[in-house]
């Protein structure tokens, strides 16, 4: 062996020894500073443990209930919504109405309990347009407010849908333009379908400041405009009990002023003859929708378009067709009689007849308010409403028995108090 690798040797040896003498003494070092924590930890759970024994509960406490003291009071939780006992009062009140004009005046009042604002629109051939409102001021403006359904607002989306729409009136610029005259721009808005017959007749529509309606709010005006459109539907096939007893005899101080008003043909009607005999002109026959219109949707009212001619054909009890189609529109009439001496049946005919007649002038009326306005001051509602009072009349004419229709003046008594307000010489020349 040479001697650099004795050297070598030996010394890698001594290192070895004096690196194993280290890791003993590393160990032990590391053995006595484990068991040195380990006794540290203790005496520290020892102090925290007598620490949580010194915590004094009912201090904290105290601070707790003070500082809960100086907080204010939370606001008051929102209302529920109406409850059952409301609605049912609501729908009483709906159910009064005796004709389509009052069920939907009911129904603007009870429901502007719950919102801020609720108006009706009438739905009249491409447009929406305002009938009645409540919380608006003043409230005929709504009566100047015309949108069309083909506009990108809520109307389009009810009409198209036939369903309740709820909506923030940000999201839609368009009602907030549509609806500009009503003057409301935030909040949030509910429109709901009146269904008449299966057609669309009216939209109600309410809004609120509040950025949403509450759900109880808004189910129950829901409920509110469906039990509505039964109402008006029961309204045309069957009279409430009570409604329409009074008969028409031909001496009150309207009808003998509807009889020197109305001219010729109302003296006749009444009984009274001519001061020179003069042939019965013929009915003319109801104008025709016109051509660009289509079929049910030209007619001015919900009432008389043929859809609904129809369906009223198969719902009032009709006179024989030789008998309808023979009586002229200006035929001479005897004085009415009164119905207290008939039987149940004879009485209940004329309590249909009036009715219906109710009905028909009342529809006239509801969708034709300026034109009523208008016609009541200048003295010509016949000329201005012709088309509607004719189709109406020969509607009344078809539903009506002849006996009945010769011995009363049902249909023009209507016309006198609902479109003339009691004048006949509103009428104008008929």
């Amino acid at each position: 062996m040479s001697l650099e690798e004795d050297l070598k040797g030996r010394t890698l040896a001594l290192i070895s020894q004096q690196m194993a003498t280290w890791v003993v003494e590393i160990q032990r070092h590391l053995l006595n500073h484990q068991e040195s924590l380990v006794r540290v930890l203790d005496e520290l759970q020892e102090t925290v443990a007598r620490y949580d024994e010194k915590i004094d509960e009912s201090a904290i406490e105290n601070a707790i209930a003070e500082i809960l003291a100086e907080q204010p009071p939370p606001p008051p939780a929102a209302p529920a919504g109406p409850g059952f006992d409301r609605l049912k009062a609501s729908l009483a009140v709906v159910e009064k109405g005796t004709s389509l004009s009052e069920v939907l005046t009911y129904l603007v009042a009870e429901v502007s309990q719950f919102v801020d604002r609720v108006a009706m629109f009438i739905v009249k051939g491409p447009s929406a347009i305002g009938w009645y409102a409540k919380g608006v001021d003043p409230p005929d403006i709504v009566k100047q407010v015309n949108v069309p359904l083909g506009a990108d607002t809520v109307f389009k989306t009810v009409h198209a849908s036939r369903k309740a729409v709820r909506l923030s009136l940000p999201s839609s610029p368009g009602t907030v333009q549509a609806l500009g005259r009503l003057g409301r721009t935030t909040g949030s808005a509910l429109a709901i379908p009146l269904v008449l017959r299966d057609k669309i007749a009216a939209i109600l529509y309410c809004d609120t400041a509040r950025d949403e309606i509450p759900d109880g709010v808004g189910d129950l005006v829901e409920v509110l405009v469906l039990f509505a459109g039964k109402i008006v539907d029961i309204l045309s096939v069957a009279p409430k009990p009570g409604v329409g007893r009074t008969a028409s005899s031909g001496t009150t101080p309207e009808r003998a002023s509807a009889i020197r008003a109305g001219g010729d043909e109302v003296r006749e009607r009444a009984g009274v003859p001519p001061p020179r005999p003069a042939a019965p002109a013929p009915q003319p026959p109801p104008p025709s929708p016109p051509a660009s219109q289509p079929a049910g949707e030209g007619a001015s009212t919900v009432m008389f378009n043929p859809a609904a001619v129809a369906s009223l054909r198969q719902q009032m009890p009709r006179s024989t067709p030789t008998a309808a189609a023979a009586a002229p529109a200006a035929a001479s009439a005897p004085a009415a009689v009164s119905t207290a001496g008939l039987g149940p049946e004879a009485q209940k005919a004329h309590e249909d007849a009036k009715r219906f007649a109710r009905l028909v002038v009342s529809e006239i009326k509801l969708y034709n308010e300026a034109k009523v306005t208008e016609g009541r001051r200048q003295k010509d509602l016949y000329e201005r409403l012709k088309e509607d009072i004719e189709r109406g009349r020969q509607l009344y004419t078809e539903r009506v028995t002849p006996t009945i229709r010769e011995s009363t003046n049902y249909f023009y008594d209507e016309l006198v108090r609902i479109l003339a307000g009691g004048d006949a010489g509103a009428l104008g020349p008929m």
